[in-house]
């Protein structure tokens, strides 16, 4: 897998925004946050601070990428990362199932930051060996501010999702088999070998090798 950052602009009608990976914790000192990261109505980001920023840039195989506003204030982070400690999906040794999640600041939503973000993480030559996921609780999205409904806003989701490579995945993991509208998505690495495509299946299901 290449270590070498990676960059891009883009052009909005609030101005050019800077999108970086490999984001360091070094880099992170120089750097603020919007206030319209976190706003939700009814929930909390597990991500809301510089610090918490910051943890996820100083572990080794996680990929932070920023979308940075006046090159200094970040509107959008995509974290690429394995999973949590006692989650279902980090039974595969070594670690093949890679977290994929994001969020942009509020005022920000409407111009296009997270595809080119997703983007930069997913296209990386690595990730033919690994299966990403992308875990969707309906009860996190912010429809107070995007006026849709919960299907509405999970169809965006797979929409923005499916040129990636994701496709939906059924699965009886109790957080998200907990709600119909919440979702599950995954795009499995080309280079993943047909048995551990058997291991995938199977722990959707909580199963372990026949």
């Amino acid at each position: 897998m290449s270590t070498t950052p990676s960059q891009r602009t883009i052009e909005t009608p609030r101005g050019e925004v800077l999108l970086r990976d490999r984001v360091g914790p070094a880099e992170m000192a120089e750097l603020e946050m919007d206030q319209g990261i976190g706003m939700f109505s009814a929930y909390r980001s597990i991500l809301t601070s510089k610090a918490s920023l910051t943890t996820v840039a100083a572990q080794p195989q996680a990929n932070l990428c920023l979308a940075l506003a006046e090159g200094k204030r970040i509107v959008g982070y995509c974290v690429l990362r394995p999973p949590q400690e006692g989650e279902r999906w980090g039974r595969l040794r070594p670690p093949i199932l890679f977290e994929l999640f994001g969020e942009t600041a509020r005022g920000w939503r409407d111009h296009k930051l997270m595809r080119p973000m997703l983007e930069l993480l997913v296209n990386d030559e690595g990730n033919d060996e690994r299966i990403l996921y992308i875990v969707g609780y309906s009860w996190t999205w912010d429809l107070d501010h995007t006026k849709k409904s919960l299907q509405e806003y999970r169809d965006t989701l797979i929409h923005l999702l499916s040129p990636l490579g994701f496709k939906q995945y059924p699965t009886n993991e109790p957080n998200i088999s907990l709600r119909p509208e919440n979702l599950f998505m995954a795009r499995v690495g080309a280079a993943v070998t047909k048995e551990t495509v058997k291991s995938f299946h199977n722990l959707l299901f909580g199963m372990g090798e026949d």
